[in-house]
């Protein structure tokens, strides 16, 4: 039996990813067009307002489609990041459950994250890109079943043997 399991950020926290870089873009796109406004003389809360909703329109657009792009694949062979598209496994990154020595949580820039370690030591360690847990939006209360499901996959898989279901 095949295993292939997906792991992307939650919808809550490609919103809350969402919100703020739509927020950052909103601000640096007005800034610009403020500055105009004020020196031609031309202010107006109407255009100010007008220009608010489409900077963030645009800007919520392209960081949602963006955000839902990121995440692993754990299957058989090992754990891969998804492509550009978010569709299929990367090739150029790639740790085989044999080449796996650990896999562990640990916080990040205000995240808890899990990190792959691999046997070879020139390597660096892997920070995955999902899934992940942090503060508001950012919270992911299924992050410790998800790390065990990864942790657990590789203890079945690092021996070079598929896991055993239960009952066999």
């Amino acid at each position: 039996m095949a295993v292939k399991i997906t792991f992307r950020p939650t919808t809550r926290q490609v919103i809350g990813r969402a919100l703020f870089l739509g927020g950052v873009s909103a601000l640096v796109a007005l800034v610009p067009a403020v500055g105009y406004m004020l020196a031609a003389g031309h202010w107006s809360h109407l255009t100010l307002g007008g220009l608010v909703l489409v900077a963030a329109a645009v800007a919520l657009a392209v960081a949602y489609a963006g955000a839902r792009r990121h995440g692993v694949v754990l299957d058989e062979r090992g754990i891969h990041p998804l492509d550009a598209q978010g569709t299929q496994p990367k090739a150029e990154r790639y740790a085989a459950w044999t080449e796996v020595a650990d896999i562990r949580a640990e916080r990040r820039a205000g995240r808890t994250v899990p990190v792959v370690y691999v046997s070879d030591p020139a390597q660096k360690p892997w920070r995955l890109r999902a899934p992940y847990s942090g503060r508001a939006l950012s919270a992911d209360a299924e992050l410790d079943e998800k790390i065990f499901v990864m942790r657990s996959l590789w203890e079945g898989y690092r021996r070079g043997l598929p896991p055993r279901r239960s009952g066999e």
